[in-house]
């Protein structure tokens, strides 16, 4: 039935033959769009280019040397910010479309190698080790600058993980080996207050249309982040507390998926209140009544079959 629509629409006189003429050619099947696939393998060249860059310098550090190692990426990633700054558009409030294929991707590898020097540097030389917080303040502006100047939502997702490593939300795999460091540092209390700030700062910039397409990427993080620490700290003590915070929590994330039709905060909203109502109710009912279990575990499998059917065409905005 879709593919007799343009032929509809040209009999109504609604399209022009030119127009009939390009849309039946997609429509048939004779062209097919391969923008996608595309993008994610330049953004996994991106990656792999990165990483083998790093792994190379680090297999071969006796023989290659510091300083020719720091030079190479230094002056690479001078190249990538000189062509991206050569064919720059200008800035806009909305978005703003590549002047080049290529354009994104070398700015995406310009900042990749710029934090790959910055940890090369501190890692070796321990040349940041006592402004390690300042130093990640200053990328995570840095990148927020290249963001909004260039317009990119890779680099965008960049600052935003370096803004939260600042606040000392990022863990360090070496610090796993006390058992107190989670219960010590409270993590999950700096991990609600950051995204609720920075989802406030958000909606000002959403309300003042200051790259309004930028909102869902801080709602996205935000989101994640405030569930992340609400489920920790929901474990470790006063449970009531953070039960209240995930309702409100799912509360905004509801208010997100209907403004923003995306399922997927939808689905934050579901599994973050279904986590926090079982809590609730293991250390109320079910500590009296156990065999509830076996009621509640059937009635909520089946509460999600509902969940799907009723929202499946969610699915289509994520």
């Amino acid at each position: 039935m879709t593919r007799n629509i343009p032929q509809e629409l040209l009999q109504r006189g609604l399209i022009t033959q030119e127009q009939f003429e390009k849309i039946d050619v997609i429509n048939s099947g004779k062209v097919v769009s391969v923008f996608y696939e595309l993008r994610t393998m330049l953004y996994l060249g991106v990656m792999l280019f990165t990483t083998g860059a790093g792994m190379l310098i680090y297999q071969n550090i006796g023989d290659i040397g510091h300083l020719v190692s720091i030079s190479l990426l230094t002056l690479l990633m001078i190249a990538c910010f000189w062509y991206v700054i050569k064919h720059e558009v200008g800035y806009s409030n909305g978005p703003v479309t590549s002047p080049t294929p290529y354009y994104d991707y070398v700015l995406l590898l310009g900042c990749l190698l710029f934090v790959s020097l910055q940890g090369y540097l501190q890692f070796q030389f321990g040349a940041l080790y006592e402004h390690l917080g300042w130093s990640t303040l200053i990328t995570a502006v840095f990148f927020f600058y290249a963001a909004y100047r260039f317009d990119h939502l890779g680099v965008l997702s960049l600052a935003i993980t370096a803004l939260a490593s600042f606040w000392s939300i990022s863990i360090s795999p070496q610090k796993w080996y006390s058992s107190d460091f989670l219960t010590e540092s409270n993590l999950h209390n700096t991990a609600i207050i950051f995204a609720v700030i920075v989802t406030s700062i958000a909606f000002v910039l959403d309300w003042k249309k200051i790259k309004p397409h930028f909102s869902f990427t801080y709602f996205n993080f935000c989101t994640l982040i405030y569930f992340v620490g609400c489920v920790v700290g929901l474990f470790m003590g006063s449970w009531y507390v953070y039960v209240l915070l995930i309702y409100a929590g799912c509360g905004f994330a509801w208010y997100i998926a209907k403004s923003r039709r995306s399922f997927l905060f939808l689905l934050y909203a579901f599994l973050a209140g279904y986590i926090a109502t079982t809590y609730l109710l293991a250390e109320t009912i079910f500590e009296y009544e156990p065999m509830i279990w076996f009621y509640y575990s059937i009635l909520s499998c089946g509460g999600f079959v509902f969940f799907i059917i009723r929202y499946k065409s969610f699915f289509k905005q994520i």
